[in-house]
């Protein structure tokens, strides 16, 4: 299910991995380490429930990421299992265990059958509420909010800082704009950062960080020891950490707010088309190009042409409910070529 609370400020909340459903025919597939779910967002939206006060737009899925991974890119289906980090629908954990039974991976037809379900609505509600805000605002900051474990082997070797964020080392964002987050959280006790390092910023940023348009993507990953009491189930939230780091994110989110507020004009622009016509196609583009330069005075690329695929400003963009406990099984295909014209299938 696509959850989507619509606020009137330029700053959309985008969680792509905060959720926990798991349809029953891949549940029984899973190994007891794959039941664990180790590698959510575990109770992210609870640091963000103050969204109100601040007029936010708030989009997230219940779908966990073990299903599939809203932040890859769709065309990535025929997934390698030992490639943890890029990988669409992952049969390993972050740290490299297998989460599946032997033999029950998902393969590229069953891959192809999630992104129906589960990537493309969460992805065109994404757009709608950008083309929605950005008529009122001209200019959108996208905050793709993820959290993970303080300490994973082979992923946090060097630790992890409290605060991460990403910008494609300043490419899906104005550096005004991301020097302005950062600078929110320096001298703060007890506050360590990371900047275009533990991440970069994944599909979300590629696909929607256009400044030129005035699209802003920045990725902001917690340790989870910022807000859990222990990063193991059952991931009891902390309440004293959770009010302190709202506090904190009260004052930065604002501060982004009058930033995209200031000397912004409300514009129709081209969407960007999220979705793609067929699939494998990613997100509106052949492929993800390397962002061009920004130029941080004016807000605009080298290249102001924006995404290779664009759709008419004024297009409806259908949002499919999708119920997650629904998904069928699906005959073991893990060596067979997806089939390109696979029909949205829901069973009764």
């Amino acid at each position: 299910m696509i959850l989507v609370e619509q606020g009137q400020s330029p700053l959309i909340l985008c969680l792509p991995h905060s959720g926990s459903d798991v349809p029953k025919a891949v549940n029984t597939r899973l190994n007891a380490t794959g039941r664990l779910q180790a590698d959510l967002a575990w109770r992210l939206e609870r640091v963000f429930d103050f969204y109100k006060d601040l007029d936010m737009t708030v989009i997230r899925s219940s779908v966990s990421r073990y299903v599939i991974d809203l932040d890859k890119d769709p065309s990535t289906y025929a997934n390698a299992p030992t490639d943890t980090a890029g990988s669409l629908c992952p049969a390993l954990t972050l740290d490299g265990k297998r989460i599946y039974q032997d033999g029950e991976e998902p393969g590229p037809t069953e891959a192809e059958q999630r992104v129906l379900l589960f990537h493309q609505p969460f992805h065109k509600a994404l757009l709608s509420q950008i083309d929605r805000l950005t008529r009122i605002h001209g200019r959108v900051v996208i905050l793709d909010c993820q959290s993970m474990r303080s300490q994973i082997k082979g992923v946090t070797d060097k630790g992890l800082p409290l605060v991460n964020i990403g910008s494609l080392d300043g490419a899906s964002c104005n550096r005004d704009l991301r020097n302005l987050f950062v600078g929110s959280f320096n001298g703060l006790e007890g506050f360590t950062i990371g900047v275009d390092e533990q991440t970069r910023g994944g599909f979300i940023a590629q696909c929607y960080g256009r400044p030129g348009q005035g699209l802003h993507c920045m990725t902001f990953l917690l340790a989870q020891r910022a807000y859990l009491r222990h990063e193991s189930p059952p991931f009891e939230p902390d309440k004293t950490r959770i009010a302190r780091l709202q506090s904190v994110l009260k004052d930065s989110f604002s501060r982004i707010i009058d930033w995209a507020s200031v000397g912004a004009k409300p514009q129709a622009v081209a969407a960007i088309s999220a979705q793609p016509d067929t699939f494998g196609q990613a997100a509106g583009q052949a492929e993800v190009d390397a962002p061009a330069p920004v130029n941080e005075a004016t807000d605009q690329t080298a290249n102001d042409a924006g995404p290779q695929a664009e759709v008419d400003a004024g297009m409806e963009h259908e949002i499919i409910p999708v119920d997650p406990m629904t998904l069928p099984k699906l005959p073991k295909a893990t060596d067979a070529p997806a089939n390109k014209n696979l029909p949205l299938q829901v069973a009764e």
